[in-house]
């Protein structure tokens, strides 16, 4: 080898050398940008709006009011993540909480005791989600259109079990349950961060939390592993179903009044926040501390806005136009990764 060529090589190899180590380094701050932007995001919005509204916004009082708005959304996006861990739909989630709510503050208010009525919703829910996991799974029906009719469904029977009225005058064991003072917030945002905690730690810890996202990811490849593709996916739907009555319950109670016809209300943001927590800390998948990053971003969002003077209606303009910017994004990365590889 002459001179010039061994200079040459040497040069390459000390460039290479180089540069590798910097391709890394921005690697790394490109995946911690994707992994931690939307945190950063929501701590930028909460400091913008301060900012704007220092005397209404960063008050303990307004902090405490936002938390407690997504009590009821936080346990419903998380029972949402199942099914779409492995694929699937299930839309009947806000129609079985405020039916469950219903068939609680029925028997509540005509004297059965809140054991018993507890009992009743959890036969519900277990039904609803068996109905359908069985449809989905064992039938064929897609996901979307089986749970569309079942919260159609959820929503007559609601109407049913209330006689079309407003049950109020809730007895006291069921307004304790969910509004007793744990720390200075009510059970049932307790409730809401303990099942975070829990799904965190059975979706990135237990086999049961890899299989669902082994089977989202390939189903045919799961069974070809040896996993009971039907079961689990079955499973998703059951657990989602009753975690979705159980928040009926503390709904009910932290309300103190039960009203039919609101179920509407509560679907589009547990999606919005599922699918935007897609984008963060797990990023690419359904994971349980991005869906609550998530969800607190966007009522970060809907109450500055209104603080600062916008109509009501922007919630739902916000929160629609961040399950399109989710689901876009996730598409694009989804694109990405695969073009790299």
């Amino acid at each position: 080898m002459s001179t010039d060529t061994a200079s040459a090589a040497g040069e390459a190899a000390q460039l290479e050398h180089l540069t590798v180590p910097a391709g890394r380094r921005r690697g790394a701050l490109m995946a911690g940008v994707e992994q931690y932007g939307l945190v950063v995001i929501c701590l930028i919005g909460f400091g913008v709006f301060s900012l704007l509204l220092p005397d209404t916004f960063p008050t303990v009082g307004n902090v405490k009011a936002m938390i407690e708005s997504q009590a009821v959304i936080v346990p419903l996006a998380i029972a949402v993540t199942l099914p779409l861990r492995v694929g699937d739909f299930d839309l009947s989630i806000a129609g079985l909480m405020v039916a469950a709510g219903a068939l609680l503050a029925q028997l509540t208010t005509h004297g059965v005791g809140l054991g018993e009525a507890m009992a009743a919703v959890f036969g519900l829910s277990l039904a609803v989600g068996t109905i359908n996991g069985l449809l989905v799974v064992k039938v064929g029906i897609d996901s979307f259109i089986t749970t569309l009719g079942t919260m159609t469904l959820l929503g007559g029977l609601a109407y049913a079990f209330t006689n079309s009225n407003v049950i109020t005058g809730l007895p006291s064991d069921v307004l304790t349950l969910a509004r007793q003072n744990i720390l200075g917030f009510p059970s049932i945002v307790w409730v809401g961060w303990v099942l975070v905690a829990a799904a965190w730690y059975v979706y990135e810890h237990t086999p049961f939390g890899r299989s669902l996202l082994f089977i989202g990811g390939s189903r045919e490849a799961a069974r070809l592993a040896g996993l009971n593709v039907d079961r689990l996916r079955i499973s998703a739907f059951v657990v989602c179903s009753v975690i979705s009555g159980a928040t009926g319950v503390f709904f009910a109670g932290s309300v103190g009044q039960l009203d039919p016809s609101v179920a509407s209300q509560f679907l589009l943001q547990p999606f919005a926040g599922v699918f935007l927590g897609a984008t963060t800390i797990v990023v690419g998948r359904f994971n349980a501390l991005g869906t609550l990053v998530a969800l607190y971003l966007l009522v970060i969002g809907v109450t500055g806005l209104q603080l600062y003077g916008a109509q009501p209606w922007v919630s739902d303009v916000f929160n629609g136009a961040a399950l399109v910017a989710a689901v876009a994004f996730a598409k694009l990365a989804a694109r990405a990764n695969a073009q790299r590889r």
